[in-house]
């Protein structure tokens, strides 16, 4: 099987990008075919060749893409609920080790969408990955953004369960958590430095409170 960057998936991606900057043969083979080299029969050798593996991010697969049947949106990062906050920043600390965990969180089933905005939104993830056109994919992107649709209610147990599934996405999701997790990361740090600052001061003022009521 010939691997590139279109048809790999991302439990794929999130052993590649274990590998470090200068991966062997042998590590490669590892990453796309979870084999070692002890492992691997030499059939799978002769059928095994790479093409281009090169990192590409996705507008529609960023946020919506379908795993055995169902299909998944990524959450609202501007309605993110606290559990998720506290969860991410967690796993976070080892994104490498945890993307499949992260993306399981953050992308979960459609729910409560009409059967003709489902038409549609199963219409827009199998034409995205054939479209080639910018003009034709904004086109996609404004459809996208007209659906109306809801995801699960956030729940690690269920989100856990679904971490096989994660496994089958496509690897441009993975990569977008990825790149999207930087940034998000860098902004639960601010975040959580701001919580602790207020509820520090929070305290200092009721302490300070009650030190006055005794003192009356």
């Amino acid at each position: 099987m010939r691997y590139n960057w279109e048809n790999i998936n991302a439990e794929q991606y999130s052993r590649l990008i274990t590998l470090g900057e200068e991966p062997t043969a042998e590590d490669l083979v590892w990453a796309m075919t979870g084999k070692t080299k002890n492992q691997m029969t030499v059939k799978d050798v002769k059928s095994f060749s790479l093409g281009d593996l090169t990192p590409r991010l996705d507008a529609i697969t960023s946020k919506t893409f379908t795993v055995n049947g169902t299909t998944y949106a990524m959450q609202d990062i501007t309605d993110l609920p606290f559990g998720l906050f506290v969860d991410l920043a967690k796993e976070g600390e080892d994104l490498k080790a945890n993307l499949l965990s992260v993306m399981s969180y953050l992308y979960r089933p459609v729910i409560n969408v009409s059967r003709w905005d489902r038409i549609k939104l199963m219409l827009i993830i199998s034409l995205a990955p054939r479209v080639k056109g910018k003009w034709l994919l904004k086109k996609l992107l404004r459809l996208l953004q007209s659906i109306n649709f809801q995801i699960e209610d956030y729940d690690p147990v269920r989100c856990d369960l679904r971490i096989k599934d994660m496994k089958q996405a496509p690897a441009s999701a993975a990569h977008h958590i990825t790149t999207f997790f930087l940034t998000l990361s860098k902004e639960l740090q601010k975040t959580t430095r701001k919580s602790l600052l207020q509820m520090l001061t929070s305290l200092k003022e009721e302490m300070e409170n009650e030190i006055t009521s005794i003192k009356e």
